[in-house]
């Protein structure tokens, strides 16, 4: 019978413990490098008419079963469709009624022509990480990099 005896195990677990929080920290300072520049984009490419959805746009940090997420969005109702545009739809005429006021038209116009052709997408957030995938990739390397002290 052989018997093995490993000294140190729990000092190597507290090490690596030690460095997996560093290097999670450095991820979220990373992605929240990145969420800022999605979101500085995403803002010039969203459209305008009062300013409402392109103030609303916000960057967001989280971890989530170990994952490091950025969430970059808006709480604005109309965001996804103005993003991913619509199929052809009769929308609530009330809904319509204060921008087509300030446009100079009625809301029933504008609810029919959606009814015939949608909303086209306008696409500002996936233009918006599209052009800052770089940034993104190397804003998390680089704080990665920093946490494991390299």
């Amino acid at each position: 019978m052989i018997n093995v005896e490993i000294e140190g195990v729990d000092n190597l677990k507290k090490y690596l413990d030690q460095q997996h929080a560093g290097i999670t920290t450095s991820a979220v300072t990373g992605m929240q490098m990145a969420t800022l520049g999605v979101t500085r984009d995403a803002k010039k490419n969203a459209p305008v008419d009062t300013g409402r959805l392109r103030a609303s746009i916000t960057p967001g940090v989280q971890i989530r079963n170990e994952t490091v997420e950025g969430v970059v969005g808006s709480n604005v109702k109309y965001a996804p469709f103005m993003e991913l545009g619509t199929k052809p739809f009769w929308p609530p005429i009330s809904a319509l009624e204060t921008w087509a006021r300030r446009h100079g038209t009625t809301a029933f116009v504008v609810a029919r022509a959606i009814a015939r052709r949608g909303l086209k997408p306008r696409l500002y957030l996936q233009k918006a990480v599209e052009s800052n995938a770089k940034l993104i990739f190397e804003a998390i390397r680089d704080s990665v990099y920093k946490g494991l002290g390299k």
